[in-house]
């Protein structure tokens, strides 16, 4: 085991500080994630400082600028980060309408091109600080929700939530945490016990929250993620061995359906809604409103492929002959107000083919290069880029029933882990 002084000894050794001013970074980076679901604005706030402090760093060393050379990897990781201000802007260009309000959010994403570059110079292991966070930030969200579980509106109805965050995005992130708790379990040998029993509180709390926000968009990223655990964190490719856990797995997956009423009734909902709506019963579900915002989003697309619609300024609906045969007030109306609840589509009618490219890059980009970085020998890589692999995978699922960058906070969160984990992955190694 290693002793307390020795470890955080080790943490700081490695990390190679030049100057004093750097601790202060690196505990902002730490504990950016640490309140992420607790506290309003915790994380926009913390990371708009790093952002900061990355980008005057490399303003008075241009120096740090070098390591992308000839390194196609971290200039696609820029690519994809810019992706999103880019869209927007060129969308807005093609419009003739400039709407800065609307750039805030994807200016997060290309802020943390300066925290990306800066931390490919320096070599340090985030991986240690959020085996520590990942589990933390849960039991202070638990605290949180002891106290207050329906912080975040009456009208939930019974619902948990944080002043902060909402039921939705509640279940889809305590989901997240849980998993990078259960990827980083074994992550080093030298860990201390305590830290792995957190790591299992960790995991349970994200059971219960789960469970207690009704979420479905964050249930659906488990089984995907639950694959990508036997196949890159544990490495599993025997066919029978793969067969029994996934027999496993079902099997306490359909207990817990059968069991937790929460469950049972949110998923035979989904069974329902979607009965009624292939059948030509009504439409007006939480499972048929996506279903008719999916089939919208598409013919609006096909309509101003290259231009897009911006947020909120569509055409109205029963003036389109191929969606008026489906159209409810109630779904025009949540169009406008919130979106296609699917992260993709949203970003392709705000922006056009450029929103739609945009959000293949956010996503598949880092996830390729993560996948590469899980198969890496070397240690900090390889939980870089498992813990990455399962953020991006995770992110993707709750994106296909919600959107998963409209919110601030969800963007620069998704801005930090991703420059701070791919910057670990690409950094180059010691001989």
């Amino acid at each position: 085991m290693t002793y307390p002084k020795k470890y955080f000894h080790q943490i700081y050794s490695e990390t190679n500080l030049s100057e004093k001013f750097d601790i202060f970074f690196i505990a902002c980076l730490a504990i950016a994630p640490l309140c992420f679901l607790s506290v309003r604005g915790w994380t926009n706030f913390f990371a708009i400082l790093v952002f900061a402090i990355s980008a005057w760093k490399i303003a008075f060393n241009r120096k740090y600028l070098f390591i992308l050379r000839k390194n196609t990897s971290a200039q696609l990781i820029i690519l994809a980060l810019a992706s999103s201000f880019l869209a927007v802007l060129i969308a807005q260009l093609i419009r003739g309408k400039l709407q800065p309000e609307l750039l805030d959010g994807p200016s997060r994403p290309l802020l943390a091109i300066f925290l990306f570059i800066y931390l490919l110079n320096k070599p340090i292991d985030f991986i240690r600080w959020l085996e520590w966070i990942a589990p933390l930030s849960l039991f202070i969200l638990f605290i949180f929700l002891w106290f207050n579980p329906y912080g975040y509106s009456a009208k939930t109805f019974g619902r948990f939530g944080t002043s902060a965050v909402d039921p939705l995005t509640l279940g889809q992130y305590v989901t997240l945490l849980g998993f990078i708790c259960l990827f980083i379990f074994n992550t080093y040998k030298d860990d201390f016990p305590v830290l792995k029993i957190l790591k299992i509180i960790g995991i349970l709390i994200s059971i219960y929250i789960s469970i207690g926000t009704a979420s479905r968009s964050g249930w659906v990223a488990i089984p995907f993620l639950l694959i990508v655990w036997i196949f890159k964190v544990k490495k599993i490719y025997q066919p029978k061995k793969i067969f029994l856990i996934l027999l496993l797995m079902s099997l306490i997956g359909f207990s817990i359906y059968k069991t937790i009423p929460t469950v049972h009734d949110r998923i035979s909902q989904v069974a329902i809604d979607y009965k009624e709506y292939v059948h030509g019963g009504t439409t007006d579900t939480s499972t048929g409103f996506r279903l008719s915002l999916l089939r919208v989003a598409g013919i609006l697309f096909l309509e101003r492929p290259l231009s897009g619609y911006g947020d909120m300024h569509y055409p109205a609906l029963a003036s389109i002959p191929q969606i008026a045969t489906f159209n409810t007030g109630e779904l025009e109306y949540i169009l406008i107000h919130s979106g296609t609840h699917n992260e993709i589509m949203q970003s392709a009618l705000r922006s056009g083919i450029f929103g739609l490219v945009s959000s293949i890059l956010m996503f598949f980009v880092p996830a390729i290069i993560f996948s590469r970085g899980s198969a890496s020998t070397v240690r900090s890589v390889r939980t870089a880029g498992l813990v990455g692999l399962c953020y991006t995978v995770a992110v993707f699922c709750f994106g296909l029933t919600t959107e998963t960058f409209n919110l601030k906070y969800t963007v620069s969160f998704y801005a930090l882990m991703v420059s701070v984990l791919a910057a670990q992955v690409l950094r180059p190694q010691p001989a």
